[in-house]
């Protein structure tokens, strides 16, 4: 039987091998415990292979490029196998062996690099992964993942290190974050990796809930899983280097705006927004005088708020302040950024300050230009698919996984169906009124809205396909404006980049040919083009309702 703990460094792998392992040890079971890179001082091939990632000086062993590396590490893993692993089960099959990161933390480190140096699709990378890792060694009996945030993970590494090395870079810390978006996606494909959240839990805490999982998961007979006895204690003194909460653990998911602001490490700037709310209601002048005041200048943009650069603070951020509130706002555009923290294509979330009229929120600057001012239409909606497909990978949380996006294809039905039927019998004197209504009564019996009241798997949506809000810098895409955030699906978010009134820019063909990469389908074609013809319709509502007000 192979056991194996995964998770960032910090989680506690190294020390719930060790406790796993005595207990095993006190109850007669046969153990073998293999730390991370157990080969290295004992056979010259690990040792070689170490050494030509080491080179970098990179603490996660990243040489350069990410397949390069995955493979370097597959053969590492293959060593550990034909060395250790299969002479231990060789000698005693009742043997447990445990291992300190196994297969999946490959696996994780492996998805974070090709997704993030290659912009690979998530399938992709998972199915090339799958049939690596096949070769790399038989997969572990039970898997668990001990996980915490990115940033715990990064502070407890980073204390642990003390003085012998340095602390993480910024680029590394996102890292992690890609790494446990990595794992993330594992968990959801593979049923042998069992998720087990342990932020609020000290070692023994942890040890125990190991064993519960263990209980639950395992078959009648594999292991003795009888509760310790007194084996509690560590192989050696651990510290996770801070307090726990007293409170009882709380549901990490499920925790509101106001939480998930104090657990940043940046503050509101207080003064500032004061000074930022009297000016605005002073008038434009007062508004103007304060910026200069300030070192700040108003972004264009923000039609429905006032955004901001603040370029002489000590690290220049962007201030969103904030005229409308309804829809959840705030509480979307906080929790949306948060979760496309580290992927380095969204501004990264600093401060939240919860004025009951007047709310603020502070992110980091986004460089580049419109993305059409940068690139050919083509390589601007090929990038823009890619990334939106990235921030559809990453699993949704809580509010979001409750929260559909605003102007959800419900929205848009319900729009067409009971507010337009009523405009156009208002404007029934109109020349155009018996076009619309003949495209409308085709629509309604299209099977359309059937098709798309059926359910579909969720993902993360911004909310927004306007092509403004899409950004290049030569190297790099990036997106803003997420206060339309919450779950939609694939087929749907697709149809709207396509329809959108700004993506008429944009020649037919080049969305066509971009099709696969937003993530379409045979399995959700049909959805898809009856999400293209509902949005282009109520694009069309939208149109006719100001067609005294265009030019």
């Amino acid at each position: 039987m192979l056991i194996t703990f995964e998770g960032l460094p910090g989680a506690g792998k190294s020390t719930q091998s060790r406790m796993l392992a005595r207990c095993l040890k006190a109850s007669g079971q046969p153990v073998t415990v293999l730390s991370d890179l157990a080969t290295l001082d004992t056979d010259p091939v690990a040792a070689s292979l170490v050494e030509l990632l080491r080179t970098s000086g990179d603490p996660f062993l990243r040489s350069g490029d990410a397949i390069t590396d995955t493979m370097i590490t597959a053969a590492i893993r293959a060593d550990l196998v034909a060395t250790v692993l299969d002479p231990a089960l060789a000698e005693d099959p009742a043997t447990v062996v445990i291992e300190d990161r196994g297969i999946h933390t490959m696996a994780s480190y492996a998805i974070a690099a090709l997704l993030r140096q290659h912009r690979a699709p998530a399938d992709v990378a998972l199915d090339w992964l799958n049939a690596l890792t096949a070769l790399a060694g038989p997969r572990p009996t039970r898997a668990l993942w001990l996980r915490v945030p990115p940033e715990v993970a990064a502070r407890r590494a980073d204390q642990r290190g003390g003085d012998r090395r340095h602390a993480f870079t910024g680029e590394q810390r996102a890292h992690l974050t890609w790494v446990d978006h990595g794992y993330a996606l594992l968990a959801a494909r593979d049923p042998q990796l069992t998720v087990l959240d342990v932020t609020d839990l000290d070692p023994v805490d942890t040890h125990q809930a190991i064993h519960a999982t263990l209980r639950q998961i395992s078959q009648t007979g594999d292991i003795d899983l009888s509760p310790c006895a007194g084996h509690h204690e560590t192989a050696e003194p651990v510290s996770y280097a801070e307090s726990r909460p007293s409170a009882p653990s709380r549901n990490r998911e499920s925790e509101t705006m106001t939480t998930l602001a104090s657990h940043r490490e940046n503050t509101a700037p207080i003064d500032l927004l004061s000074a930022l709310r009297t000016a605005r209601a002073a008038g434009a002048d007062a508004l103007a005088a304060t910026l200069d005041e300030h070192g700040l200048h108003a972004l264009d943009g923000g039609r429905n708020n006032d955004v901001f650069a603040w370029t002489t603070a000590p690290t220049p951020i962007c201030i969103k302040l904030y005229k409308k509130t309804d829809r959840q706002r705030v509480e979307r555009e906080w929790h949306g950024l948060t979760h496309a923290a580290g992927l380095g294509s969204a501004p990264e979330p600093l401060w939240l300050d919860e004025h009951p009229e007047q709310p603020a929120l502070g992110m980091t600057l986004l460089p580049g230009s419109p993305i059409l001012d940068v690139l050919d239409p083509a390589s601007a909606i090929k990038s823009l698919a890619n990334t939106t497909r990235v921030l559809q990978s990453i699993p949704l949380k809580e509010p979001l996984a409750s929260l559909e996006r605003v102007d959800s294809i419900g929205h848009y039905i319900a729009r067409l169906t009971d507010v337009w039927p009523g405009q156009l019998a208002d404007a029934a004197d109109d020349p155009q009124t018996p076009d619309m209504l003949a495209l409308l009564h085709r629509w309604e019996n299209s099977g359309d809205p059937e098709l798309l009241a059926q359910p579909a798997t969720p993902v993360y949506s911004r909310g927004d396909a306007n092509l403004l809000n899409w950004l290049h810098d030569g190297e790099t895409t990036y997106v803003a404006d997420f206060e339309f955030s919450g779950f939609s699906d694939i087929a749907v978010d697709a149809a709207d980049h396509i329809e959108h009134i700004s993506a008429r820019v944009i020649p037919d063909d080049v969305w066509t040919s971009a099709e696969a990469e937003l993530g379409i389908t045979p399995g959700n074609r049909a959805r898809f083009d009856a999400a293209r013809r509902t949005i282009a319709l109520r694009w069309l509502a939208v149109l006719w309702k100001q067609r005294t007000k265009r030019v």
